[in-house]
């Protein structure tokens, strides 16, 4: 770890606490001199640093642009072995955890971008990745203990859950859920999940998740087409809160997320999900085996299915993958 890494872990550590030089040099056991370029690395990074002549160094206002210094921090007692990388743009970053998976099978990672330039989303669509402001990461993980691979099918429904919940605490209203893996808020869509796995076939079992997700913060979709206006909206509007961190942002979901990983067979983000899925008993129209059929939307199953009532009166079980909606018919809902 770098003077500036275990300088920034410090101050977070004691927020508003004075430190001279000469005490952070001797803690740290290096020469004044590189804790003066390691605050001067920080200030440069965005950090508002306080120097006192007599009474040193003391953090003040946080750097508000993603840095995985401040993630790992946050989650030092939640996910230590999480390592966590950020990069301006990349093509997808699926794309990175699906590398990093086979070049490092046993470390689980988090990458981050602020835009991506070949985003993706279920059946291959793209996913709209170009605005001002857009927030995209992908977590590469193996699957919990004990969990067979008809539970990790669960992991979108609990991600959705878990970063609906996030996001909520952020608005003035909850976000809601389109099954499966798309979030919504005020009747447009702010954020999409792809979850993909990595198939062993000796051992028949999947050996890897990387579970993306892809999110519109702020900004507007005026060069967009039409179709795409009428759907995608942003989270927080076309300009990000003052005072917004998505750093706390990650943590925070995160936090939530692994909670529910960690212990994935109980179902416990079931409850959630269905007080927060988009179009309950609304009546809608999906595609399954090149086929366009109508149904009312019922609940979800324990095994993360939708359930829906035909033109019949009959019930029926949808299972990800087989069917797709179109999300125009949930724009505005």
């Amino acid at each position: 770890m770098t003077v500036k890494a275990k300088l920034l872990a410090y101050f977070l550590d004691h927020p508003g606490h004075f430190h001279t030089g000469p005490e952070l040099a001797d803690h740290f056991q290096v020469s004044r001199n590189a804790i003066w370029k390691a605050v001067k690395q920080l200030e440069t990074d965005g950090y508002e640093i306080i120097r006192h002549p007599k009474n040193g160094y003391a953090l003040e206002n946080l750097n508000q642009a993603i840095d995985p210094g401040q993630i790992t921090h946050g989650l030092q007692h939640i996910w230590p072995e999480l390592k966590v990388y950020y990069q301006d743009s990349t093509t997808s970053t699926n794309d990175l955890g699906r590398k990093h998976a086979a070049d490092y099978p046993d470390q689980p990672a988090i990458f981050i971008s602020s835009e991506q330039t070949a985003g993706r989303g279920r059946r291959g669509r793209t996913f709209y990745s170009s605005l001002s402001q857009g927030l995209y990461f992908s977590i590469v993980m193996t699957p919990p203990p004990g969990v067979n691979n008809d539970l990790v099918a669960s992991l979108t429904i609990a991600s959705a859950s878990a970063y609906a919940e996030t996001l909520s605490s952020y608005l003035p209203d909850d976000v809601m859920i389109k099954w499966v893996n798309d979030l919504f808020y005020h009747g447009k869509k702010v954020a999409g999940i792809l979850t993909e796995a990595t198939f062993d076939m000796e051992a028949q079992t999947i050996s890897h998740l990387v579970l993306g997700i892809g999110s519109n913060l702020a900004g507007d979709f005026a060069k967009e087409n039409a179709e795409n206006q009428s759907v995608a909206g942003t989270i927080f509007g076309p300009q990000l809160p003052s005072l917004f961190n998505p750093n706390d942002l990650i943590t925070n979901f995160i936090t939530k997320f692994k909670g529910y990983y960690d212990d994935l067979a109980s179902l416990v983000f079931l409850d959630y999900y269905r007080d927060h899925l988009l179009g309950k008993d609304q009546w809608v129209t999906y595609t399954e085996n090149h086929e366009t059929y109508r149904g009312k939307i019922l609940g979800v199953t324990d095994l993360g299915h939708l359930s829906i009532e035909t033109s019949e009166g009959k019930r029926r079980t949808l299972v990800s993958g087989e069917v797709s909606f179109s999300s125009q018919q949930f724009a505005d809902l």
